[in-house]
């Protein structure tokens, strides 16, 4: 149900992208330069906070699946392809997926390198600047406008919320594997994107020594 449930939703993102995204005939490139310039005559800095965040999520997903064990299919090419391709590559790796509650990896030094708490800050302090920035400079209703007109924000807004639901299905085996309760803080990580998983990264604890 969970691989059909995200089937779903990944289907759905892009359809509405292909086929109800608006037209826009405005350069492309233009617009992008001016978000990452943060340019904020052009682009409003929702916009900037969003675009940015999604340079997040693909890390966020790598500190969470390279611990997987799937036999010669590795998570770890499909999460950092994530940086480039967005989620496409990503969820194809989710639905061939096995859960892995019970696998416990070895400390590799790319596993180590997911596991530090160093990197747990990094992100976490990014993603609340990120979140500090956009919510008390920009405005709900300026992207809303943009989302209307723009297909670049189509595309990168139904990237960042599939990138969501991806942590949210996976989020509940990693919790188990850690043998950390799944409770209502479940919720508080996977309802608050971006934010809520990298607080996950740095309060989760430690996985368990291999036995091997």
């Amino acid at each position: 149900m969970k691989k059909i449930l995200l089937a779903v939703l990944w289907v759905v993102g892009w359809v509405h992208v292909f086929f109800f995204s608006p037209e826009d005939n405005s350069p492309m490139m233009d617009f992008i330069v001016a978000v990452m310039d943060n340019n904020t005559e052009l682009v409003d800095p929702m916009v900037f906070m969003v675009f940015n965040l999604l340079g997040v999520w693909p890390l966020i997903m790598v500190a969470m699946l390279v611990q997987d064990n799937q036999g010669k299919l590795k998570a770890w090419p499909f999460a950092f392809s994530s940086m480039v391709l967005g989620n496409s590559a990503l969820y194809l790796y989710l639905f061939a997926r096995r859960d892995q509650a019970g696998h416990i990896a070895k400390k590799t030094p790319l596993v180590r390198f997911a596991e530090s708490k160093i990197l747990a800050l990094l992100l976490l302090a990014s993603t609340l600047a990120l979140w500090v920035y956009g919510l008390s400079e920009g405005s709900f209703a300026a992207y809303s406008a943009t989302w209307q007109v723009n297909f670049f924000v189509n595309v990168m807004t139904i990237d960042f919320f599939l990138f969501a639901f991806a942590f949210a299905a996976i989020l509940a085996d990693d919790m188990r594997r850690r043998q950390m309760p799944v409770n209502g803080l479940f919720w508080l990580y996977v309802m608050v994107p971006v934010l809520g998983a990298t607080c996950y990264l740095m309060v989760r604890k430690p996985l368990p020594d291999n036995p091997s």
